[in-house]
């Protein structure tokens, strides 16, 4: 009997593990209003249209990728043919590479986003990039006067709130944003 009950116990913990750490995919098809912001001036608010078609493939604990298109209205990587992939890992908490129509991978607008599972919230960190001779291009990010993306309609607190909430765990952005002005 003894012997069953640990076999049953075993079965159990087996398949909850699989049922927590197996990714599982959802299709995202959404156009959503999300509002530009920047640190250094509350005053400044600039919606935009985001397009977001893809696959979200992630655990109940967080972790996977979404690829797909994130296409913000007034971003270059928003253009007909560039793809978006994020990555969500304990060592990459919303690592966002766009990929130019070429095939050719970058970083570009958004480099840090985090998203909950069906995309209807999300916040991310614009990247300031200057391109260079031979199609390169430098990014650069300054949490003092840096531009981030909420989506939701222009409302600065709310959005603070969302995007702070969104980054709780990643201990340095969410900080970043917990230091914001109202």
């Amino acid at each position: 009997m003894k012997k069953r009950v640990i076999l049953i116990l075993c079965v159990l913990a087996v398949l909850l593990t699989a049922v927590i750490c197996l990714p599982f995919a959802r299709k995202i098809d959404t156009t959503v209003t999300a509002t530009e912001y920047r640190f250094n001036d509350p005053a400044y608010a600039v919606e935009h249209t985001v397009v977001i078609h893809g696959h979200d493939t992630r655990n109940l604990l967080g972790y996977g990728v979404f690829e797909g298109t994130f296409a913000v209205s007034g971003f270059e990587s928003g253009q007909e043919g560039w793809s978006f992939r994020v990555s969500f890992s304990k060592k990459s908490l919303g690592t966002a590479f766009s990929r130019r129509p070429s095939g050719e991978p970058c970083t570009r607008d958004l480099f840090h986003l985090r998203a909950d599972r069906d995309w209807s919230d999300f916040a991310g960190l614009i990247m300031e990039v200057s391109d260079k001779a031979g199609h390169t291009s430098t990014g650069t990010f300054d949490p003092d006067t840096g531009r981030f993306l909420v989506s939701g309609p222009a409302d600065r607190e709310a959005a603070v709130a969302k995007a702070a909430a969104l980054f709780r765990k990643d201990p340095y952005w969410y900080g970043v944003f917990q230091g914001q002005p109202d």
